[in-house]
């Protein structure tokens, strides 16, 4: 597999430096580079990262606050700081490398090869151990409910009550009429048992519910705004036929 690795640090000569390292490793496919957590956040609903260097002091919002509002290991981070005292709170959210600055080459590319064998070991994980808890749909049918379990709760989650569907590497956190939910499964794997005709794949990482489109807009991109008041974007290869689907329907509201 190859990896998108986002690099993320204010200063543009390192996060330019460490941008192009990462880049000579023949698994990763591409690198994104962001100078702030606002960055850091669009990347993330535009794309599926698997790993993230993450710079510790960052205008705004600091990189451990910024990892501690992600799920768990989605994705795997790694913080790259000249500051040692704050590795005990970077392992607090699940940093699997803390990278003190100024570095080697090699030891940034140490960092790199232990996060990408931490994504495998996780992506492993989830292919040893299917999902129990989403209900299969006979052959040839589309589900039309969800049942899981939330904490000790049995959840049954009618598809029609779903607003959107987010990659969460390799989780979906569902957007519900009822709250948000995080189930063990990949997006590829629970969009194929959802109707096609009910639900729209507007970029690599999110399924909407047509139903709960509310508008669209065409300026700067394309973005759909959702019943919950969601903003997700779409992207550029999707543009067309997300337009094609939409915008008469749009237009019938």
């Amino acid at each position: 597999m190859t990896f998108t690795v986002l690099v993320a640090d204010d200063e543009p000569l390192a996060r330019e430096m460490m941008a192009s390292l990462i880049r000579l490793d023949p698994d990763v496919g591409d690198v994104v580079a962001c100078e702030d957590a606002a960055g850091v956040r669009a990347a993330l609903a535009e794309r599926l990262v698997e790993i993230a260097f993450l710079d510790v002091e960052m205008p705004e919002v600091t990189g451990i606050e910024l990892a501690g509002t992600l799920e768990p290991e989605t994705p795997v981070v790694v913080f790259v700081t000249a500051f040692s005292e704050y590795a005990a709170r970077a392992f607090d959210v699940r940093a699997v490398d803390y990278v003190l600055k100024p570095f080697s080459d090699r030891r940034l590319v140490e960092a790199l090869d232990r996060a990408k064998q931490r994504v495998l070991d996780l992506r492993r994980r989830t292919v040893d151990s299917p999902p129990p808890e989403v209900e299969r749909a006979p052959a040839g049918r589309y589900l039309q409910r969800l049942v899981f379990k939330d904490r000790d709760e049995s959840i049954v989650l009618r598809t029609s009550d779903i607003v959107w569907i987010e990659a969460q590497d390799y989780y979906v956190r569902i957007h519900s009429a009822r709250g948000r939910y995080l189930l063990r499964t990949t997006l590829a794997s629970l969009g194929e048992r959802l109707a096609p005709a009910q639900f729209l794949r507007v970029h690599r990482g999110a399924l909407v519910n047509i139903d709960a489109v509310r508008s669209l807009r065409a300026r700067d991109g394309v973005r759909l705004t959702l019943s919950d008041g969601s903003d997700v974007p779409v992207s550029r290869a999707r543009r067309r036929s997300v337009v094609t689907v939409l915008r008469p329907r749009l237009r019938k509201n």
